[in-house]
């Protein structure tokens, strides 16, 4: 019977087979456990803060808060995005907004952004004149770049608006696509409030 064919080269060359063994081995050990790929899908989503929670926090003085949609006109879109620097899709945005003897306290609007591969759920609540008052993450669903949820990193946002440099926001290491969705969405968040809201009244 003719001889497999590995058994006839290990036997012309014991010491390349054994070596081969011992190399493998060493790369099974120091392997990673998993992929990014199945890391990321293996990763359970984080929830810091509920819709509730987040309107209770906002609006703790309130008599009501009334929850407005507002469908978006392909001018609304264009101005949106030209204010915010992006590309403006979405056909409607909802507004929560905290009264008090018939008066807004502020708007709070809840959005989600792609990080590296999947969306992050934050809050922003602005003030009557359009500033940032809070950010905040609601959900976060990577393995990685979660420090876009400190403080440090958020309070950035306070009191800019739709005519603000997003310039100056600092990045962190590590967590570049986490920075730079966060930011896009807070511009987003912020000229849309200028479109529907300040511009309309005029």
């Amino acid at each position: 019977m003719m001889p497999d064919a590995f058994d006839s080269w290990s036997r012309r060359r014991p010491g390349t087979v054994l070596g081969s063994w011992i190399l493998a081995a060493v790369l099974v050990l120091l392997a990673p456990p998993g992929s990014a790929a199945t890391e990321e899908k293996e990763y359970s989503p984080q929830v810091f803060l509920t819709l509730k929670e987040a309107l209770d926090q906002t609006f703790p003085g309130a008599e009501k808060i009334d929850r407005e949609k507002k469908w978006l006109t392909k001018e609304q879109q264009k101005r949106i995005g030209e204010l915010a620097g992006q590309t403006i899709e979405d056909s409607r945005l909802t507004f929560y907004v905290g009264k008090k003897n018939g008066k807004p306290l502020g708007y709070l609007v809840v959005d989600h952004v792609i990080g590296k591969s999947f969306p992050i759920t934050f809050m922003v609540v602005l003030n009557v004149d359009g500033t940032v008052r809070d950010v905040e993450v609601m959900v976060y669903r990577e393995p990685r770049g979660w420090e876009v949820r400190f403080p440090s990193f958020l309070s950035q946002f306070f009191g800019k608006d739709a005519e603000s440099d997003f310039r100056n926001i600092h990045s962190i290491t590590g967590a570049t696509l986490s920075v730079r969705a966060m930011t896009q969405g807070v511009r987003k968040a912020v000229a849309a409030y200028q479109v529907l809201y300040r511009e309309a009244e005029k």
